[in-house]
């Protein structure tokens, strides 16, 4: 019994330590209605467009994208263009509707970018899951793709 509850304590320290350096993107409690509401709200008074990015933190694809969103560069490119509005869609099971409002993006894979104007009118959304490898992708080429992607949407 002794071996076994070492074990267990053993595999719940082993299991904290992994977590803790984990970056998770999404906030699973967030009611994502509510923050896309409040973001086109704010995208609205500050002339920006609104970036929804749908994934899941089971997803690794979706936890390199939301480390790469939080390199400086890449971070101050999108926080001059955009509210950017991280959508958690669970295990295909939450957040659906905001997914269907927009085209399904999500349909061909995770993470998933959707681009609203200031009134929150769809303008771009990744449909072909193009970022469904994001883990394969550098931040530059990260970058490098929103600029040649999204950038002449926003000109």
């Amino acid at each position: 019994m002794k071996k076994l509850i070492l074990l267990a304590s053993l595999l719940l320290v082993a299991s904290n330590v992994w977590s803790a350096g984990e970056y998770l993107p999404y906030d699973e409690s967030a009611n994502a209605e509510i923050e896309l509401a409040n973001a086109i709200t704010e995208a609205g008074k500050e002339n920006k467009h609104v970036l929804i990015e749908m994934g899941a933190n089971w997803c690794p694809d979706c936890r390199t994208l939301g480390r790469y969103f939080q390199r400086e560069d890449i971070k101050a490119w999108l926080d001059e263009r955009f509210i950017v509005v991280a959508v958690d869609v669970g295990e295909w099971d939450k957040n659906l509707e905001i997914a269907e409002r927009y085209g399904n993006p999500i349909s061909e894979g995770i993470p998933s970018l959707v681009v609203l104007d200031s009134e929150g009118v769809m303008q771009f959304a990744t449909l072909a899951g193009e970022l469904a490898t994001a883990r394969e992708m550098s931040g530059d080429d990260l970058i490098d793709w929103l600029k040649e992607q999204i950038q002449p949407i926003l000109d």
